[in-house]
């Protein structure tokens, strides 16, 4: 009986002892490195970098979650016990953040949290819209990781910018913006840099002396012309009052002709347009703006007063027609550089009675 107690004390040994070695034998889920790849960064990694992990007990990954909140997916067949690898995410719908955060790999065995350093790459500059600026407009700047802006620079002086989203900026450009100056936008990645090419800007007259027709007179039935009436936008402005008259069928103003405002390269029509300050007396008032004479037809554009208030009217050289702006054809293929001369009047034959029609600042501009 004793040797019956005897042995089965042995075997209760023995068992105690395998289970024991069993226990020696489990591993711990423990990371020792992530690489980031390409690259060799250490615990560090950029947007959509793969990350190789490096420990042991890294069998039967089940999770991964990155700051608390990410689920990131992986693919379990690139998977072992010493290592896996995954690619970092960055959503900022979800959260996403730049800076050290810890992330937690759940394997079969355990899960362990370590830190990683998620780390803000350099902006990039893909466009402008348009493509071709113009100074004292606001421009549109598409490009990538527009996070964390702290200066946009033009030509090393600040402007003014708000943030549409990660891709998009619009930015405030200068009224004296130059031609090839250098747009940078700083973030904690770095610098994005793109050489802004400006529009050409031809004042033709703001009444105030400046621009290269300062001499106007009214033809026509006029009834009043003033080039010195005080107020405007940004000082005088002209007013033109049309009081019913039809001795003549039309009336007009005009700065007289000279050499052309545009150089002899610019001949693309699309990319010229003419801005005008406009206001009048009254809804519904008409301007008929034209050109002088090219190629044998009299190009116009008419439009009507919604708004008595100042607003900047811009017109495309391409939206003018013939006939004085009731045409058929329009002038989408002259040669913009042929325009010498620019006449502002009312269409009187569609205009309220009287009209009385207010204009300053006239630029043609070419883009």
């Amino acid at each position: 009986m004793i040797n019956k107690i005897k042995y089965r004390i042995l075997i209760l040994l023995a068992l105690v002892s395998f289970t024991a070695c069993q226990n020696d034998d489990t591993v711990t889920a423990n990371v020792d490195a992530m690489v980031a790849e390409p690259g060799d960064l250490l615990n560090q990694a950029f947007p959509l970098n793969k990350i190789r992990v490096e420990g042991k007990g890294l069998e039967g990954l089940k999770k991964i979650t990155l700051d608390n909140t990410i689920n990131i997916t992986f693919n379990p067949n690139y998977n072992s016990d010493k290592a896996f690898i995954f690619t970092i995410p960055f959503d900022e719908k979800l959260g996403s953040r730049f800076g050290v955060q810890p992330i937690t790999f759940t394997t079969a065995s355990g899960s362990v949290t370590k830190n990683i350093e998620l780390l803000q790459p350099v902006p990039t500059i893909t466009k402008t819209i348009p493509a071709v600026a113009t100074p004292g407009f606001p421009l549109e700047i598409e490009g990538t990781w527009f996070y964390n802006i702290s200066s946009i620079t033009l030509d090393g002086k600040a402007v003014s910018y708000t943030v549409k989203s990660s891709s998009s900026i619009i930015i405030g450009l200068p009224a004296n913006a130059v031609s090839g100056s250098e747009l940078v936008v700083t973030t904690p990645g770095g610098a994005a840099k793109k050489t802004i090419d400006f529009a050409t800007i031809v004042l033709v007259s703001d009444f105030d002396g400046n621009g290269a027709r300062t001499e106007w007179t009214s033809y026509g039935d006029v009834e009043s012309f003033n080039t010195s009436t005080a107020g405007g936008p940004t000082g005088n402005y002209t007013t033109l009052v049309w009081g019913g008259s039809t001795a003549n069928g039309y009336n007009g103003s005009s700065g007289g002709t000279g050499t052309g405002f545009l150089s002899s390269s610019n001949t693309d029509a699309t990319k010229a347009f003419i801005d005008i300050d406009v206001s009048a007396n009254v809804v519904g008032a008409q301007f008929a703006i034209q050109l002088n004479t090219i190629d044998g037809k009299d190009y116009g554009y008419n439009f009507k007063i919604t708004d008595v208030n100042w607003t900047t009217k811009t017109i495309s050289i391409a939206a003018f027609t013939d006939n004085y702006g009731f045409g058929s054809n329009t002038a989408a293929t002259i040669n913009p550089s042929k325009i010498t001369e620019i006449k502002v009047g009312v269409a009187q034959g569609d205009s309220p009675n009287p009209s009385a029609i207010k204009f300053d600042n006239i630029k043609i501009r070419y883009q």
